[in-house]
């Protein structure tokens, strides 16, 4: 064994030391093994977070939105007819390509949604049978037929049908069978002024995709309503795509970029990029505050080792005097800071993965409902596992060098004099 790793060790154990050098150097260890146990946790637990997330917008079908350019002829105020739309090479290419599940060809505008006293802002999307079956497959509540009419016999009425999300069904107080009315903000022309468009509707469903964002602002027709609502016969304003594999929208936009001249298309990373950079900053921030928790604890090793060093000065000019060199010396000291806080180190990842397997099997944590899970999420993630405790024992290795190097720089002479 090397000489200076075995007077390390010594020192480390040696009875000479003082119980408080021995308190403060396990108050060292427990502080870095707490810090890199609380990093690896945190970002492992917010990265299950934005996994999740991720998992629950795909679940909608939007991986690709297309919508019109301000140069695109035949548009007006965001609407294009759909035939000259679909005529569209680009658009008959994509339709073809072997990725694409759905696409489908959408009326949407933006209204006030009102139920007695409760008024909401929505995004009311006229979609096509295929893109209403399936939002269909989510619902979690939907009316009967009688309930679908104003009143029975001759006179019935049989209003048109609206699905409105889980959330914005329980901030309004909505069920299936309710009327609500839309109004919308593009205005048309009343036998006084202008006047704002109404429409009432009955909820027919209440579907639930798990993110509450959407489920809050969006609800869902069948095109020909919202033709009638804006008296816009034949009209669209996006186009959506669902495609076998959501993780390739990149690159199935980038195949057909360079014909899309009048289009834009955005994948869904785009469509969300605030919030996943949202996401990053805060974890980022996470990290760097927790950092400072390891960047404490390192601080009590410095302080541990110059406390020894004053203790062992003597030692330290029996060791020069029988020939040790400042390296030497140095190595000691290093050694000593790197024993304790690479013990910390070591401790903190396994306690860690310890903690981060148990929640990922037993979820013993429950969150409130506004979140899109009731469980924490847990992502075992080999860049935490390895990254921070390298990042950790770094700062370790930085902190004992300067103790490391004071006690190298003591001469023989002084430690003479102590005896």
């Amino acid at each position: 064994m090397n000489w200076v790793l075995f007077v390390a060790r010594r020192y480390l154990k040696s009875k000479r030391n003082t119980d408080f050098l021995s308190l403060s150097s396990l108050l060292s260890m427990g502080g870095i093994g707490l810090g890199v146990a609380a990093i690896i946790i945190v970002l492992s637990v917010m990265s299950g977070f934005e996994k999740q997330l991720r998992e629950k917008l795909v679940s909608s079908d939007l991986h690709v939105l297309i919508t019109p350019e301000h140069s695109f002829p035949g548009f007006e105020m965001g609407w294009a007819p759909k035939a000259s739309v679909a005529a569209l090479p680009a658009l008959a290419s994509m339709a073809a390509s072997p990725e694409v599940a759905l696409m489908s060809y959408q009326l949407s505008t933006e209204v006030v949604i009102r139920n007695g006293n409760k008024v909401s802002g929505v995004l009311v999307k006229g979609v096509e049978p295929e893109k209403l079956s399936r939002v269909k497959k989510s619902l979690v509540e939907e009316a009967l037929p009688q309930m679908l009419v104003d009143r029975e016999g001759p006179n019935a009425v049989r209003f048109p049908g609206i699905y409105v999300g889980k959330e914005l069904a329980y901030e309004m107080g909505l069920i299936p069978g309710d009327f609500v009315t839309l109004i919308s903000p593009s205005q048309m022309d009343g036998p006084f002024n202008n006047i704002p468009r109404l429409k009432r509707f009955v909820v027919e469903g209440i579907y639930h995709f798990g993110v509450p964002e959407q489920e809050s602002h969006v609800a869902y027709t069948p095109i020909a309503n919202v033709e009638s609502f804006l008296r816009r016969k034949g009209m669209i304003s996006e186009i959506e795509i669902a495609l076998q594999d959501s993780t390739r929208s990149t690159g199935f936009i980038s195949k057909f970029r360079a014909d899309l001249t009048d289009l834009k298309a955005r994948d869904w990373n785009d469509l969300n990029a605030n919030l996943f950079a949202s996401m990053r900053l805060e974890r980022l921030a996470m990290f760097l505050i927790l950092l400072f928790t390891v960047i404490i604890s390192s601080l009590n090793i410095v302080s541990t080792l110059t406390l020894l060093v004053q203790e062992k000065i003597k030692e330290i000019s029996i060791l020069k005097t029988m020939g040790a060199t400042p390296r030497s010396i140095r190595g000691i000291f290093v050694w000593k800071g790197v024993l304790i806080g690479g013990s910390g180190v070591a401790f903190g990842t396994l306690g860690a993965l310890l903690i981060c397997a148990l929640l990922k099997r037993y979820q013993f944590i429950s969150l409130p409902d506004v979140y899109y899970d009731r469980t924490l999420p847990v992502t075992f993630d080999a860049a935490y596992f390895l990254g921070v405790p390298l990042i950790s024992f770094v700062i370790v290795c930085i902190a004992s060098y300067y103790p490391a190097r004071g006690a190298s720089r003591l001469t023989p002479l002084e430690g003479i004099r102590e005896f």
